[in-house]
């Protein structure tokens, strides 16, 4: 497939670029799952499923109540789905416990964890959408500061970057030119300085709120999200989107562990946090504004593999007793109680899909089915939430037809105040027949509470 190919809507070739970014960043992201996965099944010890952020002290029963472990499968354990068959009881261990120059994580200021895939993942990204589009600005959740401070985990991500790149990228086309330059993502960081300064423009919000703020076109892109779930082999997502004039008119989420169903209608899709495509590569969600919404599997190699065309519009209208509730039960930042509350006010069982990471949630209702509803209510000691988290994922969800995504007060979603979503509080994600209705019974339980 070459450029010269295609024919040319609006921002097609932006498309195509981040699609293929995508692709080449969750090859990383697998690669180091397989490492940890290599490492579970080479040691055993009596603790099952932790993640490498808790201590090997930490008992049974709390392991089971960690949050990550709240998203498996009703059939499941505590026991992550991941292991190999003969893993056994094995730990879920972080690689610092066997060889400390290649460890897999570190912790974040506000204690969230960051893998060396996050960090790999935002190089190769952020090194694509430079080459292709250098005078855009590109706003990532990761800085360089943990690897100039590492050297040795510094080292580790450049080993990921430098192998997964060279693997993935050939020329797409005959061009000799091209062929020089990376092929159709352009050149990739030729050494670890590079990969650092190319981490770091994407970690610069300063400059991309200026960008935002004057109008200009900004790259928003989450290399991992979800990042708990994934380093317990759950589900997880990369997302890049493209805002332009404060609007998303580009969105591109890769679900490298969500198996895409060939034989299922889209709409009947269910989602469950540990049932991942472990051969696979997942699939992928895109949209561009005005132009639908599109979903394929992810490949491995330098071409995208064939997609259909998402309309959920054609699906029955939904009535607020039906609804499907997509939450995060034990989220840190939202009250999954006031989802129980609307679902008895709306005479809905709670039931439904529970899901870790944003991106995840919105790809779940974009193929659940008209159903689907998501309703995201802050705790009250929480800030604005990351518009990388959010970005993208809401054009492909309204892009898919009969979606509509508002805060709390009915209020769009505004791109342009930075690198937060400070002018919006809260989230309603449902079907434009009955989003109005939800939004009255918020506008209740809000009047209860004050």
């Amino acid at each position: 497939m070459t450029v010269s190919s295609l024919t040319h809507p609006p921002f097609a070739h932006e498309l195509l670029i981040a699609q293929m970014a995508v692709q080449r960043a969750a090859l990383v992201t697998k690669r180091v799952l397989a490492s940890i996965n290599a490492a579970a099944a080479a040691t055993t010890t009596r603790i099952t499923s932790l993640p490498p952020t808790l201590s090997p002290s930490s008992s049974d029963l709390e392991t089971c109540a960690s949050p990550v472990s709240q998203y498996l499968h009703p059939s499941s354990s505590c026991s992550s789905s991941y292991f190999p068959p003969d893993a056994g009881q094995q730990q879920y261990i972080s690689e610092n416990d066997i060889d400390p120059p290649r460890r897999l994580s570190v912790a974040k200021p506000d204690a969230s964890p960051v893998t060396v895939a996050d960090l790999a993942a935002q190089a190769l990204l952020v090194a694509a959408l430079r080459a292709c589009f250098p005078d855009d600005a590109v706003l990532g959740e990761e800085d360089a500061s943990a690897l100039r401070a590492d050297p040795a985990l510094a080292a580790r991500v450049w080993e990921l970057v430098d192998e997964v790149a060279a693997a993935a990228t050939t020329p797409l086309d005959d061009d000799s030119e091209a062929s020089e330059e990376g092929g159709l993502l352009g050149p990739l960081p030729r050494n670890l300085a590079e990969m650092l300064t190319l981490i770091e423009l994407g970690g610069d919000g300063a400059a991309a709120k200026e960008a935002i703020a004057a109008g200009r076109r900004v790259w928003t892109i989450d290399p991992i999200d979800g990042t708990s779930a994934y380093m317990q082999g759950g589900q997880y997502a990369i997302s890049v989107a493209l805002l332009d004039g404060g609007r998303e008119v580009v969105g591109v989420l890769g679900c490298p562990n969500w198996r895409y169903e060939a034989d299922l209608p889209v709409g009947e899709w269910r989602i469950w946090e540990n049932v991942v495509d472990e051969g696979g590569m997942g699939l992928m969600l895109s949209a561009v504004r005005g132009q639908g919404a599109t979903v394929r599997p992810m490949g491995r190699g330098c071409e995208l593999l064939p997609g259909r065309r998402v309309d959920r519009g054609r699906g029955k209208p939904v009535a607020l007793r039906d609804m499907h509730f997509v939450d995060s039960q034990k989220s840190p930042a939202t009250l999954t109680e006031k989802v129980r509350e609307l679902a008895r006010m709306a005479g809905a069982a709670y039931r439904g899909t529970n899901i870790y990471s944003s991106h995840m949630r919105y790809a779940a209702v974009v193929l659940g089915g008209r159903e689907c509803v998501q309703l995201r209510w802050p705790k009250p000691t929480k800030g604005p939430w990351s518009i990388w988290d959010h970005a993208g994922s809401q054009l492909i969800y309204t892009e898919s037809g009969a979606g509509k995504v508002t805060d709390l007060f009915g209020k769009p979603i505004d791109f342009t105040a930075g690198s937060k979503l400070s002018n919006n509080r809260g989230l309603v994600t449902a079907d434009e027949s009955i989003h109005g209705e939800i939004l009255a019974m918020v506008d209740r339980m809000r009047t209860a509470d004050a």
